[in-house]
Parts: C-alpha cells; structure tokens; sequence
C-alpha cells in the first residue's frame, strides 16, 4: 500500500495527523503532504481533517474561539491548558485552518449534493426495477409530485431530459414515505426496519440544505449539522437498488443434509435368494466324476 493511502486510511479511522505520522513512523509534515495529495484526488476532503480532532476537544475550541474571538494558535493552546485539557498543537493547529467557513461550507454542499442524487437514482432505478421502464413514472411516483415536476419542466426554458429531474429533496422523502412498501424491498437490509428515523433525519438534511442553497438568509450552520450529514452520508454510503432474493442460498450443510435424507438407504447384505443344486448336462461336464453323476442321474 502507497504511503498516501495509507495516511488517508488511517484518517478515516479516527486518527488525527499526530497519530497517523506516529503509526507511520514519520512527520506530522509528511503526513498532511499525504492527505492534501488524496483531497487533490478526490478521495478525502478538507473537513475529513478537521473532523479528525476529537469532538470533545473540537468543542473545547469552538468555546474559546467564541469567547475570546481569537483563532491564534498559542493562545488557544494556553486556554486549552488553564482548563486541563491535552491537547497535541499540531492537530489543534491544523484544525484551526481546516474549519474556516469557506472549506467546511464548501465541503457540506458536497455532502447534502451526494446524499440528495444517490436517493434520486436510487428511487427511480427501484420504481423501475419494480414497475418496468414503461410504467415506472406513473406507478411509483405520486400524483401531485408528477404534476409539480411536469408544471416546472414546462416553465423552464431550458428543459431537462425528464420531470424526473425536477424532484427536491423533499420530494424524495416524500416518495419514501408514501411507497415504502416497494422502496424498501431493493434497500439495503440495514434500512429496512428504520423508516421513521430516516424520514426524520431527512427532515433535518432539507433545513441544512436550504441554509446552505440560501447563505443569503444567514441560517445558522454548526458543528453539530456539519458532523450529522457526515454520519448521513455514510450511512447511505450503500444505498443503491439491491434486487429481492425469493430465496435465501440454502448453506452446503443443509444441502448435504437435504441430499443424503433424500437418498434411499440401502441395505448393507444383499438379500440371499436361496439356489437349488441343478446337475450338469454330461456334454457340458468339466469332470469325468460329473459326466458320471449327470449319466446316473438320467
């Protein structure tokens, strides 16, 4: 395994840059060349650092950025240690300059984006899957959402390909709750009994969305919403259409069982059928005493 996606595994993992360039028996330099090389590729983004620290000490240094309006290194780590705190400057430091608005905001438009097409294609390929390429339109999505995109396709004056496109997010919670009973049969297992609080939380992802759409409006968006679309979005990291099975694959001992209780026993003697003494024809005799004994018979 490369260097770089090493660092970048152990991020995912939970550990802060310190530990990640302890484990690797390297700097604390090398490793953020390592991540920032991965976040060029696409791998990880900016916020995965800064969410690396721990939420306990995140918090800690939200508090003192608040209080004293200062985001200065030294004197955050003072703070840090006149309230008992320990803390490894680095990661602290490399928090500070990861948690600026410009790369947390961008990075949750990137999140709330990826949750919303994955729902998007996820709906439409299991209305498909289970109404045909036909009929999957007018089957699976409710009436008012078909008028509601329909009215907006004719209003655009550079239509998309599809009403389809026209749905938001609230649509596809909507379409969540009302067929249910279909979606939730190419879901992936660990959703299925959890309805009610995946509607919750896209309830909570349609408000962030639109403090994020809308910045003119200034809603408020914290660590706390930041942290819950992350924890969203990977959750639903598997959410693609997975076809119904009518039945489950039967384990090789069952099917040795099944095949040697279907087999019938058979017995381990043969059956001895009882053979009476017959003579010997005198021309087929092998032995004068035979040809002797047929002759005297006859």
């Amino acid at each position: 395994m490369a260097r770089k996606e090493q660092a970048a595994d152990l991020l995912k993992q939970g550990l802060p840059p310190s530990q990640i360039a302890h484990q690797m028996g390297t700097s604390p330099a090398a490793v953020m060349q390592y991540l920032c090389l991965k976040i060029g590729e696409g791998d990880l983004r900016r916020s995965d650092i800064a969410f690396s620290l721990a939420p306990e000490l995140r918090s800690a240094v939200e508090e003192i950025i608040s209080e004293t309006g200062s985001t200065s290194l030294g004197a955050i780590s003072r703070a840090l240690r006149k309230r008992g705190i320990s803390a490894n400057r680095v990661d602290v430091g490399i928090y500070i300059h990861y948690r600026a608005a410009r790369a947390v905001l961008g990075d949750m438009y990137e999140l709330v984006r990826t949750v919303e097409v994955r729902l998007h294609n996820f709906i439409k390929q299991a209305f498909i899957a289970e109404f045909g390429d036909d009929n999957w339109w007018r089957s699976g999505v409710p009436d008012n959402i078909r008028a509601d995109c329909a009215a907006l396709l004719e209003k655009d004056p550079e239509p998309a390909d599809e009403p389809y496109c026209y749905t938001h997010l609230i649509n596809l919670r909507e379409m969540l709750d009302k067929r249910w009973s279909v979606l939730s049969k190419y879901a992936p297992k660990h959703l299925l009994n959890q309805k009610k609080e995946l509607l919750e939380r896209l309830l909570r992802l349609n408000r962030i969305r639109n403090g994020v759409m809308h910045p003119v409006r200034n809603a408020s968006i914290n660590e706390d919403d930041f942290e819950f679309v992350r924890v969203l979005e990977s959750d639903l990291k598997e959410l693609r259409v997975h076809m119904p099975q009518d039945t489950e694959p039967v384990p090789l001992s069952e099917q040795i069982a099944a095949a040697e209780s279907s087999t019938p026993v058979r017995e381990l003697v043969t059956t001895v059928t009882p053979s009476f003494e017959t003579k010997t024809p005198s021309e087929q005799a092998a032995t004068p005493e035979q040809a002797e004994s047929s002759d005297a018979a006859d």
